[in-house]
């Protein structure tokens, strides 16, 4: 008797490509798994699999597919850098170290590979490895640009700023209009005391039509230290871009609101400080993850708070926040428990046009006596350089208060040494 005939996976896992490339999850999972029907282990198949679950944010289900399919096919150098990139995302460097010495057994000098093994070693805390092995990768590889680019960002978190703006360059000199480069060579441009330079970094960035509120924070900062304020002002001034608002809130919301803030199912004391401005205390991840009553009360509260400011402000072209209104946005929101000595080191927004804070409750101490527990305005952190003349604004918050100010402004709380904690609901108003 014949044997069945085993239907083609290609046309199936062809289909998921582009569908997962188009970013239709759904597709590409079915198409996935009908392949996979017609041939259970097909490593490319338990890889297409794997990457779409991963863009879906299940993680350990991804990792065990792309585990499936380097036992499918040990010399799948593909799906070993995939795996290695998802374990050193989830701080499984070791691993992820592994995982693309795998990748470069099975295809030496596989790019993905060396950049991979390249950042798990700085993971790790190999930083002298890690900048070895990009110098090597950047000599090997002569018309690559990520090296480089790779090199630069590891220098400049090590405080070699001159030779990160060398990286950089040559980056950029191997693939012009990087706007990523541009961005990072502004900032370690600002910090090794090159204000013009980094002047022309973020205007050819923005020139390019982009947006980043890094981008034109860095701009901001250079036309400071050029003692250019009025420039600078123009852009990003607290005194009248910070703008407070006391929604009209339902009696017993805020008490409500902070109830299911602490209740939340992803609130956590473990986060990655250098990606959280949170020091001390708790943060939650998106508060809309888990809806409540409450929660969804707030989310209407901010909508028309923020309705109500687009409509108030004037239209200014060529401005990155009067000239940037959003017609259509998303909304993000996350909320932070502060313990006792615990503040919110100086950061921005970089994915938002506006974004802001809400205070249901706060401490007592939180008073006119001091600026203790106050937010603060205009102050860049990141490393970045203060400059000398640079008097930071400071507004004290008030139970139910709202306030309201550009994604890219600096902001931080000074530490409130005492007393209890100290909650607070953040957004980011995200143009469609």
């Amino acid at each position: 008797m014949p044997s069945p005939r085993r239907t083609d996976p290609t046309p199936l896992l062809q289909r998921a490509a582009q569908a997962l490339q188009a970013g239709d999850l759904v597709t590409a999972e079915r198409a996935c798994r009908n392949a996979l029907k017609a041939a259970p282990n097909h490593p490319g198949g338990l890889h297409l699999l794997g990457l779409t679950a991963k863009r879906a944010g299940h993680l350990e289900p991804a990792l065990d597919l792309f585990r499936k399919a380097v036992a499918a096919a040990p010399r799948y150098a593909e799906a070993w850098v995939n795996m290695g990139r998802l374990l050193n995302e989830t701080g499984k460097a070791e691993e992820a170290k592994s995982a693309f010495q795998k990748a470069l057994e099975a295809r030496a000098a596989y790019l993905p590979a060396e950049l991979g093994l390249a950042l798990a070693l700085k993971a790790a805390g190999e930083v002298v490895a890690a900048r070895s092995l990009l110098e090597a990768t950047a000599n090997t590889h002569p018309d690559a640009a990520s090296p480089c680019s790779e090199l630069g960002n590891l220098l400049q978190e090590q405080g070699a700023f001159e030779d990160a703006i060398a990286a950089y360059s040559e980056s950029l000199s191997r693939q012009s209009g990087q706007n990523p480069v541009l961005s990072n060579r502004a900032a370690a441009l600002l910090k090794a005391g090159q204000p013009q330079a980094a002047l022309d970094d973020a205007d050819a960035y923005l020139a390019s039509g982009a947006r980043s509120a890094y981008v034109v924070a860095y701009r901001v900062l250079a036309l400071q230290m050029l003692g250019r304020q009025d420039e600078a002002k123009a852009w990003c001034d607290p005194e009248p871009m910070v703008f407070p608002h006391q929604p009209a809130a339902p009696a017993g919301f805020s008490k409500a609101l902070e109830t299911d803030i602490r209740a939340h199912p992803t609130l956590t004391e473990q986060w990655d400080p250098s990606r959280r401005a949170a020091r001390g205390g708790k943060v939650t991840a998106d508060l809309m993850s888990y809806p409540t009553p409450a929660i969804e009360s707030f989310i209407r509260l901010i909508r028309t708070a923020v309705d109500g400011l687009i409509e108030r402000l004037p239209n200014e072209s060529g401005h990155p926040f009067f000239g940037a209104k959003p017609t259509n946005y998303n909304l993000t929101v996350w909320a932070n428990i502060l313990a006792p000595g615990g503040h919110q080191a100086s950061h921005i927004h970089n994915l938002g046009w506006v974004s802001g804070v809400y205070y249901p409750d706060l401490p007592p101490e939180i008073s006119d006596a001091s600026h203790q527990g106050w937010i603060a305005f205009g102050e860049p952190g990141y490393g970045l350089p203060r400059p000398n003349a640079l008097q930071p604004v400071v507004r004290k918050p008030e139970a139910g208060m709202m306030f309201l100010f550009p994604s890219y402004m600096w902001h931080h709380t000074i530490p409130l040494e005492t007393g209890a904690e100290r909650v607070s609901v953040a957004f980011d108003i995200v143009p469609a």
